[in-house]
């Protein structure tokens, strides 16, 4: 008995190693093209779709290798269908990793092009999602690799992640990390009936990113560059009152005359704060979850009066 249960413990073992290397599809991975990252950018009302999928004919002692598959359509639908097409095998999209929106994306478009990967392609459940810098893409081919690596880099260096699903966790915006060639991330904050609202750097998106709740590191410069700073950040709400505690932190000031960096540093946050929640307040949004913090403090339907931010060094 112990052996008959032993081989059919076994032969499961191996059933199911077989189910994970060809997808559940019944065809080897081998076999398929392994989509690791999808890209789209619109211009002119059309779309472009671009594939980054993983080599499997390229020299793996060289690591992961890449390849680039693209196409344009009127719709992301039709724009990635013409790139499946042009793949010599099926997509597998059980390894995606990355999902990049236009640039120029508005929150209609980010959820419908969120709600096509859910409905039609049903990606891994860690996919970070960005949105792409304005510059223009002049070939997918040559710009494409480069593009997922940076990104790639960028989530890990800083931090940040903003899964698939969290275009759905309020009903009326999103809040998305936006690449951007320069140092650090842009950060954009889509209403269903507003204009987007995009910040920058320190004090601006990453900020911002903290209050979403999509990364816990601050890194970059303030006080327009002459000062540096490195800290660990969260969030905790009491009354109207927004409490950010910075742990860790090391400041750095790169020109003679700066001084008083802490002060500095919450000044700088507490104004950017003030300019974000004015924006959110008009286009109608709480991308920071403020009523959240309200109702679970102080009973359903409780509202923040004129919050305010408070800088704590811990």
């Amino acid at each position: 008995m112990a052996l008959q249960k032993a081989k059919a413990l076994l032969l499961s073992a191996c059933l199911l190693v077989g189910l994970i290397l060809s997808g559940c599809s019944g065809q080897p991975l081998a076999q398929r093209e392994i989509v690791r990252g999808i890209l789209f950018t619109r211009q002119n009302a059309r779309y472009s779709a671009c594939l980054v999928v993983a080599d499997q004919g390229a020299d793996s002692s060289q690591g992961e290798q890449i390849k680039i598959a693209a196409a344009q359509g009127k719709t992301p639908a039709q724009a990635l269908q013409y790139a499946e097409d042009s793949l010599s095998g099926d997509a597998y999209y059980g390894l995606l990793d990355l999902l990049a929106l236009p640039a120029n994306s508005n929150w209609q478009e980010a959820c419908s092009i969120g709600l096509l990967l859910y409905k039609n392609v049903q990606p891994a459940p860690e996919v970070s999602v960005f949105v792409l810098s304005p510059e223009p893409i002049q070939s997918w081919a040559k710009q494409g690799p480069t593009l997922y690596q940076n990104l790639k880099s960028l989530e890990k260096t800083y931090g940040i992640h903003c899964g698939l699903q969290q275009l759905f966790t309020q009903e009326n915006s999103s809040a998305i990390p936006g690449y951007t060639a320069e140092s650090g991330y842009a950060f954009l904050l889509l209403g269903k009936n507003a204009a987007s609202v995009r910040c920058k750097g320190l004090t601006g998106a990453q900020l911002a990113a903290v209050l979403c709740g999509q990364t816990k590191e601050m890194y970059g410069t303030f006080w327009e560059g002459q000062a540096v700073c490195r800290t660990r950040a969260h969030v905790t709400v009491e009354g109207n009152q927004v409490q950010l505690h910075l742990r860790d932190t090391e400041l750095q000031a790169l020109t003679d005359s700066v001084t008083d960096l802490e002060n500095m540093l919450a000044r700088e946050l507490e104004e950017s704060f003030a300019y974000l929640y004015r924006q959110t307040k008009k286009a109608g949004t709480d991308p920071f979850h403020l009523d959240f913090w309200q109702a679970c403090l102080y009973g359903p339907g409780s509202v923040a009066t004129d919050p305010e931010l408070r800088v704590i060094f811990e």
